[in-house]
């Protein structure tokens, strides 16, 4: 009877050592589950931060934004734009004017020539845009080279500093009537009627 006593303890030792490496192999390296399509059969901390599977394509590339106003709009899908901001991978183009190929860009404008499209026919020399491009890592941007743009926006041209009314009219409801104006014939010292 002792040795079926020990055969018995023993087994039940031998499936307890089975079973717990099972559970810390599934908990991982620091008691952290496998996370998702089975990344923890790497080993512990390789490939930190990348996912399985996917491999970088291509040359590595930084976002250029630039800011400013168009001096030329070219028909083969060019703009030529003074260079007024542009964020540090384009610090040395502030100042320039530089040429910008959008033909092939993602481009938000208002339909100001009115033919039912959005695209650069309606992009005009003096509008504000802010453009968006991607850059070898790296690279010395080359002014005089043009620059394929991914993305242009068209803000339209700045507003009056001095704070006159906009080229088209006010709409500002307290401006007085001038007898001269063409108004309602009253005197300038009557408030108008409203209704």
């Amino acid at each position: 009877m002792n040795s079926n006593y020990t055969r018995a303890l023993a087994g039940m030792g031998v499936v307890a050592a089975l079973a717990f490496p099972a559970v810390s192999a599934a908990k991982g390296p620091h008691g952290h589950g496998r996370g998702h399509k089975g990344a923890g059969n790497a080993a512990p901390h390789q490939d930190a931060g990348k996912q399985q599977g996917h491999k970088q394509k291509g040359r590595h590339t930084r976002s250029l934004i630039v800011a400013g106003v168009v001096s030329a709009v070219g028909t083969d899908g060019t703009v030529q734009v003074d260079v007024k901001h542009a964020n540090h991978h384009g610090a040395g183009l502030v100042g320039q004017t530089v040429t910008f190929d959008v033909s092939n860009a993602r481009i938000v404008v208002s339909d100001v020539n009115g033919d039912g499209k959005r695209d650069l026919s309606d992009v005009a020399v003096g509008d504000r845009v802010l453009l968006r491009a991607r850059v070898a890592k790296g690279e010395t941007l080359d002014p005089t080279a043009t620059i394929t743009a991914l993305g242009l926006i068209d803000k339209g041209t700045k507003p009056p500093a001095d704070g006159g009314p906009e080229p088209s009219g006010s709409t500002d409801s307290n401006d007085s009537n001038d007898s001269n104006s063409g108004g309602n014939g009253s005197d300038s010292s009557t408030p108008p009627a409203n209704g």
